[in-house]
């Protein structure tokens, strides 16, 4: 049986000439397109013409051929891609060619036994060597005594990065998943991500199996691609300088697209697509909010802008969840997350001892869902201690702080914030150590799946740090402070050193009175000041810790560093000298900590819980946010470019979990703010004094919270019930509207926006096309060929000198582990 697969839309592939290999038309056509969309789609056989390599064959089909590298500089100058090729200077920063870097451990700690170390170096180079394709060399690391490591590098020809793409799209293609509408085969973020699921694969998908850091792979510490310094620079200057509108005026263009699909990985290139989008969804509600901080009293707490706050999450949510689903389809990733298709585990592989992909998808959910279900008690419990010590601290700061008098009185406010910094981050870390273990005890098929098993339970407890100090200040400090502040005063009475007075609630005028601002300031603190914060320590505070680190080492003078005047490869002459620079650069990539979306994930979920919950205290909060989001998308863009290790990964059809949060947050929401307008919004009330002079009804103004904080003495509960059981119902009643708005918003939003549209089209046909049972042998069969084709091992002549084998890693353990 001979597989076909589709090339990218756009481009199709060189004519081949008609003859007795020329391959008849495909059998599966993708679906008709509307008039202004259609393009012709040719279909091009994997299998070389007899007589010709599979390289050349696969250049034909995939447009493959010498790189322009002048062509590709003017594209990243203007932002318009016309071939993809790097662009002119990364043949500065990356001279050698060099794919991906793999520090190995050959520190030898307690063990100094070199048999252990020895074998593990020849079990890495082993399997790299043995993947036809792979070229390998290594060079002693210059991590300290103690933290020794060589560093393996790899690089591979261009004819593997092809049969590489023929594979992918094979499957893709057997599975029903739909061709990319743009050709990417030749992108660099398609060539590192092909090779770093060649490496991690397990071996039944034809790959490597390396899990750093676990079983035979413990002393690799990491396969790492190095950043393209000259494409990092033009985008991080484009955006800075060039695209100002981006964020605030207008979305991604159709070059900022290509320019993250070119240089990025997958998974960053929808975190920006979701980041630009979120911000712009900021605008409408930016401007009600200033409308109505404009004509509404102050702490009015208006229904009518609740409203408005829902609406605006509902549509937010509807608009995104169609759109991430549009670029699915546009970037051919939908269905990729799936078993059939997506990169499995090697430890699930081998917990199941499967022998196919195939077992693999028929392989029963049952157990792994029994136990995310037995992990959910485990994860309550966590959050019931953590907010039992967010609660201690709350108290300490709200209360304690203001009612102690005795020794140490000028140290007591300053506990609670010591034991946030302190304490709160040990805790929560903890937790997220066993969330971890929770994860890999339910064992996952795939790293997409465990790692949305992840978020889910690690952002549960960064939620509950984020948002439980309002919903106390809201719903026990501001209705019932005064009750609490009395009990805890008379809980001090004995411990202060003198004899103070026990007290009913109202008698003692020397306790505090209630901050009745404490809400608004916080809410204040969170999305104005916090966010500033947030912004120095990811984007700042790296250049000064790395400035300190570098005059520290002698690497550079002061002046060298604040005139960035830094020696680049191209300044020299010698082979050497090159070499030196470029270790130089891997020695400062290495350095650099691993970047994972869930940091930049979690604080805009969070920033979008004050948004649309606690924007009825403050209306100001949505105009911050989209502030703080327009800097925000210059900041992760420095901070990817700068001060991480270049992202690398899977490819992702949605955000998934946080898509479901950002759901339950917006529902959360609703009833929230209903409940605060029922317990703050001001009302008129009869004057307790009764008439004035003229006979004129008194009329007062208050509110439900101040009401229920006005009582002479501690109420119980019959005396509250009155009063709480409206406020309850008032938050049923909006949650239950809150949930019928979703579903008319989402049944209006699917009919308009996705019915009928291409890709509703192009997904319906694909849904027709059954999976082809023999495409793993098809796969295999590829493999096999390409592996005993000489082609693939075509590389780059440019400085091949470096490329000397991996025998300078085991002459540098031999020298750690003093051994001849």
């Amino acid at each position: 049986m001979e597989h076909r697969i589709p090339p990218s839309r756009p481009a199709p592939p060189p004519p081949v000439p008609a003859g007795p290999n020329r391959t008849p038309p495909p059998d599966r056509p993708l679906p008709p397109l509307p008039p202004q969309t259609a393009v012709p789609l040719p279909q091009v056989t994997v299998t070389p013409p007899r007589g010709a390599s599979l390289d050349a064959s696969l250049e034909a089909s995939f447009g493959g051929g010498p790189v322009d590298e002048k062509a590709a500089a003017a594209d990243v100058a203007d932002g318009t891609p016309k071939t993809p090729a790097s662009p002119k200077t990364t043949a500065d920063t990356n001279p050698f060619h060099v794919d991906l870097v793999i520090p190995f451990s050959v520190a030898p700690g307690a063990n100094r036994a070199p048999a252990p170390i020895a074998a593990a170096y020849d079990r890495l180079v082993s399997a790299l060597e043995g993947e036809g394709g792979l070229r390998v060399t290594a060079r002693p690391g210059r991590a300290g005594k103690g933290a020794e490591e060589v560093w393996v590098f790899v690089g591979a020809s261009d004819g593997k990065v092809a049969e590489l793409v023929a594979r992918e799209r094979l499957l893709d293609h057997a599975h029903g998943m739909l061709p990319p509408k743009t050709d990417g085969s030749k992108w660099p973020s398609t060539r590192l991500r092909l090779l770093y699921d060649l490496l991690t694969a397990p071996q039944l998908q034809n790959g490597l199996g390396i899990t750093p850091g676990e079983g035979d792979w413990e002393r690799v510490k990491g396969i790492v691609a190095l950043h393209d310094d000259a494409a990092d620079n033009a985008w991080v200057e484009r955006w800075a300088t060039a695209d100002w509108k981006v964020g605030l005026l207008a979305g991604l263009s159709s070059s900022d697209q290509d320019i993250l699909a070119r240089n990025q990985s997958p998974a960053l290139r929808l975190y920006f697509n979701f980041l630009v989008t979120y911000t712009l969804s900021l605008l409408p509600i930016a401007l009600i909010s200033v409308a109505f901080w404009v004509y509404t009293p102050a702490d009015s707490y208006p229904p009518l802008y609740a409203f408005a706050l829902s609406l605006y999450s509902a549509v937010w949510l509807a608009v995104w969840r169609i759109k991430e689903r549009k670029l699915a389809v546009q970037w051919g990733t939908r269905g990729c997350e799936s078993v059939s298709v997506g990169r499995l585990r090697p430890q699930y592989v081998a917990a199941h001892n499967l022998k196919s992909v195939a077992e693999a998808q028929n392989t029963t959910d049952v157990v792994r869902d029994a136990k995310v279900v037995a992990s959910v008690p485990i994860i309550l419990a966590c959050g019931a201690v953590l907010a039992l010590v967010l609660t201690g601290i709350f108290m300490l700061e709200a209360f304690v702080g203001h009612l102690w008098h005795g020794a140490g009185k000028a140290i007591v406010p300053l506990i609670p914030t010591a034991l946030f910094s302190i304490v709160v981050p040990q805790v929560v870390g903890i937790f997220n150590g066993l969330s971890r273990k929770l994860v890999g005890w339910e064992d996952h098929p795939t790293p997409a799946s465990a790692q949305k098993s992840l978020t889910a339970k690690t952002f549960a407890m960064n939620g509950i740090v984020a948002y439980l100090g309002l919903f106390l200040s809201a719903l026990v400090y501001l209705p019932f402070g005064p009750y609490v502040m009395s009990y805890v005063g008379n809980l001090l009475a004995g411990y202060q050193g003198h004899p103070v007075a026990v007290d009913d609630v109202h008698a003692h005028k020397s306790h505090p009175e209630i901050n009745v601002a404490r809400l608004k300031s916080q809410v204040f603190a969170y999305l104005v000041t916090n966010q500033v914060i947030n912004t120095f320590l990811e984007a700042g505070l790296p250049f000064i810790l790395r400035f300190i680190a570098d005059w520290r080492a002698g690497k550079a003078s002061v002046s060298d560093i604040l005139h960035k005047r830094t020696e680049s490869a191209s300044e020299t002459d010698t082979e050497s000298e090159v070499e030196k620079h470029f270790l130089d650069k891997v020695e400062r990539e290495l350095a650099l900590p691993d970047y994972t979306t869930f940091v930049d994930y979690a604080e805009m979920v969070t920033q979008f819980g004050y948004v649309v919950t606690w924007s009825v205290v403050w209306p100001l909060a949505p105009v911050f946010a989209l502030v703080n989001n327009y800097f925000e998308i210059r900041s992760d863009a420095l901070k990817v470019c700068k001060h991480v290790r270049r992202p690398i990964g899977d490819r992702v059809e949605t955000i998934g979990t946080w898509l479901d949060t950002m759901g339950i947050i917006a529902w959360v929401g609703g009833w929230m703010s209903a409940t605060l307008i029922a317990l703050f919004r001001p009302h008129l009330v009869a004057a307790a004094t009764g008439v004035d002079a003229n006979g004129i009804e008194k009329i007062q103004i208050r509110t439900t919270a101040s009401f229920l904080a006005s009582y002479n003495d501690t109420p119980t509960l019959q005396d509250v019930l009155p009063t709480i059981l409206p406020i309850a119902a008032v938050a049923l009643a909006a949650s239950h509207g809150y949930l019928a708005l979703r579903w008319i918003v989402d049944t209006v939003a699917e009919r308009l926006l996705w019915n009928g549209s291409s890709e509703d089209l192009e997904e319906q046909h694909a849904r027709q096309l059954e999976a082809d049972d023999g495409i793993c042998e098809a796969v295999d069969e590829l493999h096999t060929k390409a592996q005993n084709d000489p082609s693939i091992k075509h590389y780059p002549d440019t400085r091949a000198g470096f490329w000397t084998g991996p025998e300078e890693g085991a002459e540098e353990i031999a020298r750690v582990l003093k051994i001849e």
